[in-house]
């Protein structure tokens, strides 16, 4: 089900192209985040995030219950292929003040938040102020 989920995901975001939405940090100065994907209902929404820092680029999936307000890792990987073979949590666990789990559910439970814009509902752009791919539901 993880495979089928992520390489859905995987797929699609090599099919369409806009831009994400950079999260604003502050735990994490020398890095910046992006959320790539957005999909699902709100009790079970899947995000994939990118992370470019001075290790280089990765990337994470996580799932959401915005109504719980909890999250499930779902794993990580230096390429959005290997989110693929990604090992999830078991649980849920709840979403915690500060954390970066927490800054993405502000953007991607908020209902009037589009995957691929800002919280302003202007374009988003990559970490790299590069075009990446997006899908929604």
């Amino acid at each position: 089900m993880l495979i089928k989920l992520i390489s859905g995901c995987c797929l699609a975001l090599c099919c369409s192209f806009v831009s994400a939405t950079v999260l604003q940090t502050s735990f994490d100065q020398d890095a910046r985040y992006s959320i790539v994907s957005v999909s699902g209902d709100p009790s079970q929404r899947t995000v994939i995030t990118q992370r470019v820092g001075i290790s280089g680029t990765s990337y994470s999936a996580r799932q959401f219950d915005c109504t719980a307000r909890t999250v499930r890792f779902m794993g990580s990987g230096a390429s959005l292929e290997d989110l693929q073979h990604a090992e999830a949590d078991n649980e849920l666990t709840p979403i915690f003040k500060g954390s970066l789990s927490r800054a993405i559910s502000q953007a991607v439970c908020d209902e009037s938040v589009q995957a691929g814009t800002a919280a302003d509902g202007s374009p988003g752009k990559s970490a790299h102020d590069q075009p990446v791919t997006s899908i929604s539901q």
